[in-house]
């Protein structure tokens, strides 16, 4: 787990002054493995990351460093962790965006399987791999150059379910 990624949300979270309790009740996931994340001693999922960044209003762009400038000729990976993805934002350096575009790559059997809810849209585009899909309890498989756009607000989730790295382009609403 990156260091600077924790001690950047913990930062967040004291700024807002907001208890761990009070960020586990708003995100759903457990005092213990915040302060473990906090301390760089746990990695995130992107949807792990996606529900902290909510219950701390903020965009998930936040998070990454946008390099200083709004055009992108070459793009420099920002990892979020050391190992379940990366995470590359494509929004430079606009403030507050409609919309949020980032490269998504997924590690083989990147997975957190448990559906949830949140404001906006996504709209998922593979680029290469191949990424699992539920929606309100449906599952689909989407391949490369396959996409999908999704109601945030109903029951959803996506994953690398093989053992190969999926690669997608995400574009998201901006719930904030």
């Amino acid at each position: 787990m990156d260091d600077t990624l924790g001690s950047e949300l913990k930062k967040v979270r004291k700024g807002k002054r907001m208890t761990l309790q009070e960020l586990s009740d708003k995100s759903g996931l457990s005092i213990s493995f915040l302060s473990q994340v906090e301390r760089g001693l746990r990695t995130l999922t992107f949807t792990s990351l996606r529900k902290i960044s909510e219950a701390l209003e903020v965009n998930i762009n936040f998070f990454f460093d946008n390099g200083g400038t709004s055009i992108k000729k070459k793009i420099n990976k920002q990892k979020a962790d050391s190992g379940n993805f990366s995470y590359t934002s494509l929004v430079g350096q606009m403030k507050n965006p409609d919309f949020t575009p980032a490269i998504i790559e997924l590690s083989a059997g990147e997975s957190q399987k448990v559906p949830y809810t949140h404001s906006g849209q996504e709209f998922v585009y593979v680029l290469s791999g191949q990424l699992e899909v539920e929606l309100e309890g449906t599952k689909e498989t989407l391949y490369e150059n396959e996409s999908i756009h999704i109601d945030s607000s109903l029951a959803h989730h996506w994953y690398n379910d093989t053992n190969e790295v999926t690669v997608l382009l995400l574009v998201s609403s901006n719930q904030n």
